[in-house]
């Protein structure tokens, strides 16, 4: 090596070394460490990651995926208390809908004589009038605020279940089915999406999405096994139902299997009532300096209107929200003029095919394993299977992916949840039942959290209400014909009885499932260079404050 050459390296190393002592320098700084934490790098595709674990220096340090996730339950541990009330009323709205929904069709032909298709169809009305309630109350939750919609909602939930549990008229079971029911749902989950993003920050907004939706799935690992030990064990079902001309029992009423199973939801509901009414109307502020406690501003607005601030203590983290208010026609012209909105509506009508997966799970599955399996087959433990993935894969897939932007998880799930169909229609057995709800739910955790992100970060702050209504108008709306679909199959491939030679073809019933499930993922995949592109403001951003760049080929990021 001649001298010239060492020369050069060694003035390579000196320069190396100086830029690791100036970054040092920075780190150690203690007088700039403020200036630093709002001056960080940070990913341009998905800002609502969950932050990277910190060593006791404050570098950022890669452990694995369990490093990641105790740094993103440590994000959440100073959040304001509304946080934890909005888990524990997602837990138990979860676990009253997903008890009655997994017994719904059985309920409705068990203890009213409805038929498989009249069933069906009475199941996707009731999604259709959610939809209805929601576009015409959207503006209202934006007006009232999280904490009075919650109220609302959830009284209309229980004055609904208690009067399906004590009616035996179809009358009035069909006035709480479309009328109380869908109109207390429609101020629920989408009320409860909106207090994640109030109550969360930009940091730990992400972690704090898988951790809700792990919630509503521990409440359906719940019910699963309460649905089996009510249907099975519990013999308030056996009595012999009879019914008069207009339809209503004719037989005095009894606590059916299916009856208690509402009960259940009742109480759960009722409990809930009670946690609604200690909801604030607050927010986390996402834009003042960070604590040294939990990375939040602290400040509080008085409600004298005098728009002053005064400073809170540092525990509380948060300020009052005062609701964003407007006539409907103002709201609805504000966000149907966002291009951001006008491609996410495009994103959510290509994957409503592979969404429609769940409503089948409740219209569908629950009736053909009764037929194919027997009375006696443990179809709540096996939907349980579901769940219990969910609780584990999502805290982990949410933190390793926490950098990886929405839209692609969105994409990779949606192939793995259309695949898990294909085996009921392979086989008809326990074994084929399970695999596709193993299958199913690793899609699910993949895609389904990451959808619920992908909502929020393009929606504007103070119009969450209308536009997650308008947003999930397709899904329910698609319940009708779904519902209907259901029915024909069943009736048509897999009905309750069979006459002298006839055959179930439940295969063939799942194949045009399976089929019509996989024309999402291929649509996203033909629509992606449309879907994946963000418009950008004037300063690059959202008007909630969340960056985001293009998404590019991987080939040309590698480069």
């Amino acid at each position: 090596m001649t001298s010239q050459q060492m020369h050069q390296r060694r003035k390579r190393e000196t320069s190396n070394r100086n830029a690791i002592m100036h970054q040092e320098e920075i780190f150690h700084d203690e007088e700039n460490v403020d200036n630093i934490k709002g001056d960080t790098i940070l990913p341009t595709v998905d800002t609502m990651a969950m932050p990277e674990p910190l060593n006791k220096d404050g570098h950022t340090r890669r452990n694995g995926w369990i490093s990641q996730v105790l740094a993103g339950f440590s994000s959440l541990r100073n959040s304001p208390s509304e946080l934890y009330k909005v888990y524990a009323l997602k837990f138990l709205d979860s676990y009253s809908y997903f008890s009655f929904s997994i017994v719904f069709t059985l309920f409705l032909s068990s203890d009213f004589g409805f038929s498989d298709i009249e069933a069906g169809t009475i199941y996707g009305a009731w999604g259709a009038m959610i939809t209805v309630y929601g576009f015409c109350t959207g503006f209202l939750v934006d007006n009232f605020g999280v904490s009075k919609s919650l109220k609302l909602g959830y009284a209309l939930s229980l004055l609904a279940r208690c009067g399906i549990f004590v009616t035996t008229s179809r009358k009035m079971l069909m006035f709480h089915i479309y009328g109380t029911l869908p109109l207390g749902s429609c101020l629920g989950i989408p009320v409860l999406m909106t207090g994640i993003r109030r109550y969360t920050h930009d940091k730990n907004r992400g972690f704090a999405f898988g951790i809700f939706y792990v919630v509503m799935n521990v409440a359906a690992l719940i019910a699963g096994p309460v649905v089996d030990i009510l249907t099975i064990w519990y013999k308030g079902g056996e009595e012999e139902h009879a019914w008069d001309a207009d339809g209503d029992a004719a037989t005095r009423w009894h606590l059916s299997s299916y009856r208690a199973i509402i009960l259940s939801g009742i109480i759960a509901n009722a409990i809930a009532c009670l946690i609604s009414l200690t909801v604030r109307e607050i927010k986390v502020d996402s834009n003042m300096p960070e604590n040294e406690n939990n990375g939040v501003s602290i400040e509080n607005s008085n409600n004298d209107g005098s728009g002053s601030h005064p400073r809170s203590p540092p525990s509380e983290g948060v300020t009052v929200f005062r609701p964003k208010t407007g006539s409907p026609t103002k709201i609805f012209c504000e966000i149907w003029k966002s291009p951001n909105f006008r491609r996410y509506l495009v994103v959510i009508l290509i994957t409503l095919n592979v969404r429609q997966i769940f409503r089948h799970l409740d219209a569908t599955w629950p009736k053909y394993m009764l037929r194919e399996f027997g009375p006696n087959t443990p179809k709540g433990t096996i939907y349980s299977i579901n769940p219990t993935l969910i609780i584990i894969l999502v805290p982990i897939l949410s933190a390793v992916t926490a950098q990886i932007d929405p839209l692609v998880m969105i994409h990779i799930g949606t192939y793995v949840s259309a695949t898990s169909v294909f085996f009921l229609a392979m086989s008809t057995t326990i074994w084929s039942s399970c695999v596709f709800m193993v299958l199913l739910s690793v899609g699910e955790a993949i895609w389904s959290p990451r959808l619920n992100d992908y909502t929020v970060s393009v929606s504007e702050e103070g119009r969450e209400g209308t536009y997650m209504a308008l947003s999930s108008a397709p899904l329910f709306l698609a319940k009708l014909p779904v519902g209907i679909l259901s029915g024909v199959l069943l009736q048509k491939y897999c009905p309750e009885t069979l006459e002298e030679g006839q055959e179930r073809h439940s295969r063939l019933m799942w194949l045009i499932i399976g089929l019509l499930t996989a024309t999402s993922p291929i649509l996203l995949t033909c629509c992606w260079r449309y879907v994946s592109s963000k418009k950008r403001t004037e300063e690059n951003e959202f008007r909630d404050g969340v960056a985001y760049t293009e998404l590019r080929p991987t080939a040309l990021q590698v480069k």
